[in-house]
């Protein structure tokens, strides 16, 4: 709205100025004047009637907006959560993924431990087949033996029993002889007996026990790789349900992503159509206040006409009374001229102005400390435009400002990096013109009033973004916002 003050204002006085000239026209020229204002004024009327459809567009689309935020909004907490969700999923896979791998770490080392006591039990059997080997030939050579003695005893009267080989004896030492060589043969006979049906027993059991050995060796294998085989299954499984968790989430942060970028471009857009409504807004009041001024000029018109009219029938009312009053006098003696009274001059209203002179004065004292055009900026520190002239204070106390014409001061206040500021509109020689005092310490004016060139309005100061004590002055030529060398307009 700020930067709609200095043209309210140059409408506002070109509206006064317009009226203020009508004082010294005929009523014929106040007709046709009046006739161009109410034309004007429903032309304004027509543009008011547009902007406020404008307005109501824009207000529609604004609130459009709203909605779509809304809904975007939904939907980024939606995604939001399934992305919480998806990364807890993704968590907890890898936890059990890890889990898994420990496992299948542990499997792998106990089939490592197995496999060695395959390797232990292989060279067992190894050492028990060897042995089962000895046996058998242990047994196959007293199956031989055994064989050669019943085959010899068949050869050399097997008929004869022990007794009767003891009873055969010629003297007693030969019994004894006898008798002693007949129970070496069934010592002999029973120890090879027993000897083979120990080495056969045995011979039995080693191998039930290789057989068992192996069986169990094998099967804890067998068990071991099949733990194994499941775990690589269920690894497999976690890390494709974790790939799918991956694919998910990386999909999820992609909506995010185009989300927060659609929620961000609806956030410009929003702004942008509140600066929209905010301008029209702000032209529409200027509208309005335009059409206000027409219509005032219009009632100035038509009070100025009114007073030329009745001025106009007291003139001629005037002249039929001097009229019959010089009738009734022709026939005297004393033909004496009468003075007539002289007519009043209704159409030399004299003209009103608002400035207080033709010309713009130094604002206040002190020598220029930084003049108009680009210089690097001693706080934003870039190149950038110095849109004024900077006059510098006295070290010894404040400085007063005082208005560079007479005008209309159309903004008094703080006005961001300029701190206090003071913009007055001046008509000089028919042109409209925006003087800017900026960094004030103080104001001593306020919106709307008319001051007179020189007159006191501030007091310098350090406000705003400013390294200093000094008063940025700024002229713009046809209205604010076109700045100008101001040292080319001064005295």
């Amino acid at each position: 709205m700020k930067r709609l003050f200095p043209l309210l204002i140059i409408l506002l006085v070109s509206s006064i100025f317009t009226a203020t000239s009508v004082l010294g026209e005929t009523t014929d020229s106040l007709d046709h004047k009046i006739g161009d204002l109410e034309e004007e004024k429903n032309q304004l009327d027509e543009e008011s009637q547009t902007k406020k459809s404008k307005l109501d567009e824009t207000e529609d689309k604004l609130a459009s907006n709203k909605g779509q935020q809304e809904e975007t909004k939904d939907d980024l907490n939606q995604i939001n959560n399934e992305l919480e969700e998806t990364q807890a999923e993704l968590v907890q896979k890898e936890e059990e993924i890890a889990d898994t791998n420990n496992q299948i770490a542990e499997t792998e080392n106990k089939i490592e431990e197995t496999e060695k006591e395959i390797k232990k039990l292989k060279a067992e059997i190894k050492d028990l087949k060897k042995e089962i080997k000895e046996l058998e030939e242990s047994i196959e050579a007293r199956d031989e033996l055994l064989k050669n003695r019943l085959r010899s005893i068949q050869e050399n009267g097997g008929n004869k029993s022990y007794l009767e080989v003891i009873l055969g004896a010629q003297d007693f030492v030969d019994l004894i002889n006898r008798a002693a060589a007949v129970t070496k043969i069934m010592d002999s006979d029973k120890s090879i007996m027993e000897e083979q049906e120990e080495d056969k027993a045995k011979l039995e059991q080693t191998k039930e026990q290789v057989e068992e050995s192996k069986e169990e060796v094998e099967e804890k294998q067998a068990s071991l790789e099949e733990d194994k085989s499941s775990l690589e299954t269920t690894k497999a499984t976690l890390k494709s349900q974790k790939g799918e968790l991956d694919t998910l989430n990386d999909t999820l942060s992609e909506q995010m992503d185009e989300k927060e970028s659609i929620m961000e471009e609806l956030e410009m857009e929003e702004e942008e159509l509140n600066e929209i409504i905010l301008s029209a807004e702000e032209e529409q009041q200027l509208i309005d206040a335009q059409a206000a001024s027409v219509q005032k000029a219009i009632e100035q018109a038509e009070q100025e006409k009114n007073r030329l009219e009745q001025l106009a029938k007291e003139e001629a009312e005037r002249k039929e009374k001097e009229k019959q009053q010089q009738a009734a006098n022709k026939n005297s003696n004393n033909n004496s001229e009468s003075s007539s009274s002289s007519n009043a001059d209704t159409s030399a209203t004299p003209e009103v102005s608002s400035s207080g002179g033709g010309k713009f004065i130094r604002p206040t004292t002190g020598r220029i400390t930084s003049s108009f055009g680009y210089r690097y900026h001693p706080v934003h520190k870039i190149n950038k435009l110095h849109s004024g002239v900077d006059f510098g204070g006295r070290a010894s106390g404040a400085t007063n400002i005082k208005a560079a014409a007479g005008g209309v001061v159309s903004f008094a206040g703080w006005m961001g990096g300029y701190g206090n500021t003071i913009m007055i509109t001046h008509s000089i020689d028919g042109q409209i013109y925006t003087t800017l005092y900026a960094h004030l310490s103080s104001v001593a004016v306020s919106n709307g009033q008319t001051v007179s060139q020189g007159e006191q309005i501030a007091v310098m100061g350090t406000t705003g973004t400013s390294t200093g004590l000094h008063l940025h002055f700024e002229i713009h030529p046809g209205g604010y916002k076109n700045p100008v060398d101001p040292m080319t307009y001064l005295n």
